[in-house]
């Protein structure tokens, strides 16, 4: 179990301060003795000489008192207190840098050997009776996955379901949170009916919804273009054509065919044609509410149409609601959206006091002759997931009870994740007959019925088990969950049918398998936005005065000044960039130190043009080789974790320093005291009123409160100083009591002119030095990594790999892992700690393979 290292810190902080009135209680000491001859030769004095001179009975700092500490771990009464001692002790938190004295190492290694040993021995004197059994439900991310694999299609219900708690830096699937209230399961309910009816379709071919648009390619408007060409502006707005459909079934699958082409002035070779669907999204309300039917990237020429087809499910498009206007009655509708999205990095370049729609024209522009929607699509009827369900079976017209009976098992067999028993097939089966006797028809007898078994706990809750030893379906599941966020596929349901699973060696090549499938990518995202607590970012306020190039902007109407909200931005791509980096790292099976520094970045070419790298064309993200002077590689310098770590205005070293220490360093950070005032984050609020952090910090840290933590805190946020509230590299930054003016319409026609204002002002390198606790003085990110790099290798890996084993099991670890742990990083290191080589060890893990 891994404790706060401000808890930590604060308790053994001051051990290490004095000695002179460590001799003055007798009394004390003796408290401390157990009759444990090791603990009273030992680990007795080495409390006398380092601890209890603050944790004793004169000076009670922290949140452990070792006059009363029990030695006798079996009884388990201390044992977190031992558990605290140990991680400040192994990680040597202890003693500070002002200590006036500090133990040896081999004093120190001694102390810890025996606090570990005496722990793994109670454990192992413990009766298997205490082993716990993990309940839990699934997440709105694992909900929605396994509906979608279980049906057949995929339905947005989660944004009906109630959001799941989150814990910065903590993952949601934890079993302490997962539980289900009242509210709650009528949500699931509701959610269950309304996949029942998109699944099973009513007997006879529904009416097919057709409508077109045209739009045409000889005329041109005053903007030089077609009416058919879309170019990268639209007066202040993203360039875009709109469609409305008029009507569609309630149900089913659609296509919408596109014929486009392209018009590519010299050097550029494709231009991105997005679909959306929705309300009409304007770029001066905020109220557009849209689904992202796809993207496709058009290479071919005007000479060359070509038609792109995209589809979806009708059920997830949101609907536009009948209104009335001028006393006339506008019905129901649906906006289908075309845009180009084309970004290359420059698109605010070429700003004025709006958006300069000529430069459309120097652009990549789409050509869109015409747009077609179809609904549903039938490409055999009743549809393949109608059939998965209600199997094709003579035994319907021979006798339909019996065929409902079968429908239900080998419904509940893949609902349940495992074989049932014919006591629970029974029980549905009369609720079935109950609906058959008020309702016409089978299928809507059985979309009631299927709903029942949607909302029970067997599929609801991770399987649950009373036995330490899981049984092959249950590993089954935990596997699944684990590397997809979704249920098992027949190929590992059947391996656990045979009892393949109970072998190790098995369970590794099902681990390989499952990893390259595409659904692992969800397993990646879900677990890096929730590790690395990124995506708060998306909801930092960036001050436009000083970064006036980095958001794009609406200039007119009610929203004037706003960010766009209908086109992916840099921190959209920001997000993409660190889950792919992660991904990266798992494909190639890279080192896990490669997360603090590596010689490639994960880039698409805006965010690579945000960064300052040449040579990355295309929206598509790839792995990008890199050089020092970008000042890039592994994880600390995403814009994902810098931006999320900032006020929007400036650095923040303090956010900054938490995140490294909660997600990379895996030291859980004790919240300041409420009595304790914050430090404000208001720095730079304005372009007049800009303020280093760092300035502000050194005078909060000189107030007593605050004192202690910060000298421990804020070393590791200060390296973060050369980098931006937007994640640029800054080395400068002006003289003290000049203040940056914001971005001059008037006086800054192109970018050029701003940045060459900043140039002139920005002459003062950033101090960025800190001197690290209980280790050396580094200046700046990169001396920070080679520090990481070299001296916290054992952490950041026990770190990742803890991170992984909490993710998979859905609970916190405890002692009890301990050994377990250090086991698979002993295995780990002799291969440089590969991270899909870690994710299967954690696969084969007595601690994933038992649910404890």
């Amino acid at each position: 179990m891994r404790f706060p290292v401000a808890r930590l810190i604060s308790l053994l902080v001051s051990i290490f301060l004095s000695l002179n009135a460590l001799y003055s209680s007798a009394e004390s000491i003796e408290k401390i003795r157990s009759g444990n001859p090791e603990f009273d030769s030992n680990v007795v004095p080495f409390f006398q000489s380092f601890c209890v001179q603050c944790h004793g009975p004169d000076q009670k700092k922290g949140e452990v008192i070792l006059e009363n500490i029990s030695g006798e771990m079996l009884t388990g009464k201390d044992r977190e207190k031992w558990e605290l001692i140990l991680d400040a002790l192994r990680h040597n938190e202890m003693p500070p840098d002002e200590a006036m004295d500090r133990p040896t190492e081999l004093e120190r290694l001694a102390v810890v050997s025996w606090i570990e040993s005496e722990l793994s021995n109670s454990i192992a004197k413990k009766d298997n009776k205490e082993a716990s059994v993990s309940v839990r439900r699934l997440t709105n991310f694992e909900y929605e996955n396994t509906m979608r694999d279980l049906l057949g299609f995929d339905l947005k219900l989660s944004e009906d379901l109630p959001a799941d708690p989150i814990k910065p830096y903590h993952f949601n699937n934890n079993a302490g949170m997962m539980m289900i209230g009242p509210d709650q399961l009528i949500r699931y309910k509701e959610a269950a009916r309304k996949a029942m009816r998109s699944a099973i379709v009513d007997p006879g071919q529904p009416e097919v919804h057709r409508s077109s648009s045209q739009w045409d390619n000889k005329t041109i408007g005053k903007s030089g273009m077609s009416q058919a060409e879309i170019g990268v502006y639209q007066g202040p707005g993203v360039g875009r054509k709109t469609f409305g459909v008029k009507s569609w079934p309630q149900t089913g699958k659609f296509i919408i065919r596109a014929k486009a082409s392209g018009i590519f002035p010299d050097g550029f070779n494709y231009v991105p044609l997005r679909l959306v669907m929705g309300t009409d999204l304007r770029h001066d309300s905020g109220s557009g509410i849209y689904h992202e039917v796809g993207v496709a990237h058009i290479r071919n020429n005007s000479k060359s149409p070509q038609v792109y087809e995209f589809t979806g499910r009708i059920e997830n498009i949101p609907i536009q609601p009948s209104v009335t206007h001028r006393n006339k009655v506008r019905p129901p509708s649906i906006t289908i959206t075309a845009q180009n999205i084309f970004d290359n990095g420059q698109l605010n370049d070429h700003r004025k006091s709006g958006f300069d729609a000529s430069w459309s024209l120097m652009a990549p522009r789409i050509v869109l002759e015409s747009l077609e929607f179809e609904a549903p699509v039938m490409e055999v009827w009743p549809p393949e997931h109608h059939t998965r369900i209600l199997i094709e079976s003579a035994l319907r017209e021979e006798n339909e009870d019996m065929y409902a009976h079968k429908v239900i098992e080998l419904f509940m067999e893949r609902a349940f994740r495992k074989p049932v028993s014919k006591k629970e097939v029974d029980h549905y089966h009369s609720i079935y007959k109950l609906y058959t006797a008020e309702l016409d028809t089978l299928e809507s007898a059985m979309r009631e019925t299927l709903s029942m078994v949607l909302i029970s706990p067997q599929f609801l809750y991770h399987t649950r088990v009373k036995d330490v030893q899981a049984k092959p379906y249950e590993l089954a599941s935990r596997l699944s969950y684990f590397l997809w966020g979704s249920m098992p596929d027949s190929e590992l349901l059947e391996n656990a049918k045979s009892n393949y699973l109970r072998d190790s060696k098995n369970i590794e090549l099902q681990a390989r398998r499952m990893l390259s499938d595409k659904r692992s990518k969800d397993f990646i995202k879900n677990f890096t936005m929730q590790w690395l607590s990124i995506s708060k970012m998306k909801t930092v306020n960036i001050n436009r005065d000083l970064f006036p190039r980095f958001l794009y902007t609406v200039h007119v109407g009610e929203r004037r000044g706003q960010e766009q909200l209908f086109r992916p931005t840099i921190r959209d791509y920001m997000i993409e960039e660190t889950v792919g980096y992660v991904g990266e790292m798992l494909n190639s099976n890279m080192g896990v130190m490669n997360i603090i520094d590596s010689q490639f970045a994960y880039l698409n070419e805006p965010l690579a043009a945000h960064y300052g790298v040449r040579g990355v064309h295309g929206l598509g993200f790839r792995g990008v080789p890199i050089s020092p002077e970008n000042k890039l590689g592994g994880l600390l310098t995403h814009g994902s974790v810098l931006i999320g770590n900032s006020t929007g205005s400036a650095p923040h070293p303090i956010y900054r320093a938490v995140w490294l220490r909660e997600a990379i360093l895996g030291q859980d950070v004790k919240p300041p005291p409420a009595e304790v005032p914050a430090l404000s984050d208001s720095a730079g609020e304005s372009a007049e009123d800009s303020v280093l952090i760092k300035d502000l910090l050194a005078l909060h840290r000189n107030k007593k409160d605050c004192q202690d933590c910060h000298t421990r805190l804020d070393p590791w946020g200060i390296p973060f100083e050369q980098y931006s509230a937007v994640g640029k590299y800054q080395p400068l930054v002006p003289k003290e009591g000049i203040r940056v003016r914001g971005y001059d319409h008037n006086k800054d026609i192109q970018r050029s002119d701003y940045n060459n204002y900043l140039k002139s002002i920005n002459t003062v390198r950033v101090d960025a030095s800190a001197r690290i606790p209980n280790g050396p003085l580094v200046n700046g990110m990169e001396e920070l990594k080679q520090y990481l790099l070299k001296h916290k290798e054992d952490e950041i890996t026990e770190n990742v790999l803890r991170k992984l084993m909490t993710y998979a099991i859905g609970r916190e670890l405890t002692f009890r892992d301990r050994a377990e742990i250090q086991k698979i990083l002993k295995k780990l290191k002799v291969d440089g700690y590969g991270f899909r080589d870690m994710i299967i060890e954690v696969c084969k893990s007595s601690i994933f393979r038992q649910l404890k």
